[in-house]
């Protein structure tokens, strides 16, 4: 993961030349590709197994089992409902969060416009870097978190981050993330944070 840029390395609106191709694969061999790290991958029975059998869940079995030897089945049984209800749910809840994230990665674009040797260029998404001046224009997804140094007209679309419908204006030096969308106007930003 990428760090902020340092003020100086950011420059002033439109003046902004951009990296050159040396530097930006210097600074993507040291920093990696501006890709989202892949959760490891665990089977839905052991996720299902966990929230049956963590810290709490023991202790409401242990309960449910005392209930039982103390000649109180139902509330044996009705402890163990619960445990099972409230795993399932968990499990459920959990899941689908994965599923979410997994969808986002797919959010993020798999080209992008930037300068680089003083002349706009498409790139793979992932290698953007630290520094990379980005052209936005209407219906471009944002590849990486960016600080705007040129706007005109700027949009957004930020309902993926905040579930906003309207298109939000943006002027310089504000901050935008990747995953959002240009739908109108015209801007640059610089590259702050990657992958």
């Amino acid at each position: 993961m990428s760090r902020l840029l340092d003020p100086p390395e950011l420059g002033e609106g439109p003046s902004v030349p951009g990296l050159t191709a040396v530097q930006a694969a210097e600074r993507l061999k040291a920093e990696g590709p501006n890709r989202l790290p892949k959760a490891k991958s665990v089977s839905p029975w052991r996720q299902l197994l966990a929230q049956m059998t963590h810290f709490f869940a023991a202790m409401l079995w242990v309960a449910g089992g005392l209930a039982i030897v103390a000649g109180m089945p139902q509330l044996g049984f009705a402890i163990f409902m619960v445990i099972v209800v409230n795993g399932l749910f968990a499990f459920t809840q959990e899941y689908r969060a994965e599923r979410a994230s997994e969808a986002l990665r797919d959010l993020l674009p798999r080209q992008a416009s930037v300068v680089r040797d003083g002349l706009p260029v498409t790139v793979d998404a992932a290698e953007l870097v630290r520094g990379d001046l980005v052209i936005l224009r209407p219906g471009d997804r944002i590849s990486a978190d960016m600080t705007v140094v040129e706007a005109h007209s700027l949009l957004l679309d930020l309902s993926t981050l905040t579930g906003e419908s309207e298109p939000q204006a943006v002027s310089t030096d504000d901050t935008i993330w990747a995953g959002t969308f240009v739908v109108e106007g015209e801007g640059r930003g610089v590259v702050t944070h990657t992958g």
